[in-house]
C-alpha cells in the first residue's frame, strides 16, 4: 500500500519524515524522567522573536529559533545558559552556624586529645540545671572540679589545664540533672 502512494509525489516524503518527528517527540516525551541528571537547567521554550522573561528566580532572555535558556544555581556554582548568555559564576556561600538552644543534654569529646598541657571540653545542657563536671585519674582519685554551678539552657566550653598534673590517662565526668557521661583524655608531656 505504501508503494502505491509513491505516484503522490513529494507527499509520501512529508508522511515518513512526519512519522519520523512524532515518534522522536514521543520517545523524548517518554524518557524525560529516566534521563534527568542531579543538576537540571529549568528549559523555557520562546515563542516570538525576542524577549526577556523574570521571576523571582530566573531571568530569560531569548531569541526566535532559540530552543532554551535558563538558570541552573546551587550551593557552589551559578550556570545562565542559552544564546545570548553562557555565563559560570562561582559562588561564595557563608555558612554560620545558628546560635539554637540544645534540645539534648551532651558531653563533647575533649580536644586536642591527646593534649598537653590544656584541653577544651565541650557540653551542652537544655535547660537551667546545676552542671558538675569533675576530672579524675586513672585510679578513680578525683584530681580537679571543672564545673560546679547553675547554668542557663545553651552550649559551654571550659578549658582544663592540667601543666601540675603527670602523663597518663584522665577521666571527665558531667552531672547535670539526671544526666551522667564520662569521657577519657590523653595528656602527654
Amino acid at each position: 500500500m505504501i508503494n502505491n502512494l509513491k505516484t503522490k509525489g513529494g507527499f509520501m516524503k512529508i508522511i515518513k519524515q512526519s512519522a519520523f518527528v512524532v515518534s522522536t517527540l514521543l520517545l523524548l516525551f517518554l524518557f524525560s524522567g529516566i534521563l534527568t541528571a542531579q543538576n537540571q537547567i529549568p528549559i523555557s521554550v520562546i515563542s516570538s522573536g525576542g524577549e526577556r522573561q523574570s521571576n523571582a528566580n530566573y531571568v530569560i532572555t531569548g531569541t526566535l529559533g532559540q530552543v532554551s535558556a535558563g538558570l541552573s544555581t546551587t550551593t557552589s556554582f551559578k550556570l545562565q545558559s542559552g544564546f545570548w548568555h553562557l555565563y559560570y559564576q562561582d559562588v561564595v556561600v557563608n555558612v554560620e552556624e545558628e546560635d539554637l538552644l540544645p534540645l539534648t543534654y551532651k558531653l563533647e569529646q575533649n580536644y586536642p586529645n591527646p593534649f598537653n598541657p590544656s584541653t577544651i571540653i565541650k557540653f551542652a545542657v537544655p535547660e537551667r540545671t546545676r552542671v558538675l563536671i569533675k576530672i579524675y585519674d586513672i585510679l578513680g582519685g578525683e584530681v580537679s572540679t571543672l564545673v560546679n554551678e547553675e547554668l542557663d539552657a545553651g552550649r559551654y566550653e571550659k578549658t582544663f589545664n592540667a601543666a601540675a598534673l603527670s602523663t597518663g590517662v584522665y577521666i571527665y565526668r558531667i552531672q547535670a540533672g539526671s544526666y551522667v557521661n564520662t569521657k577519657k583524655m590523653l595528656l602527654i608531656k
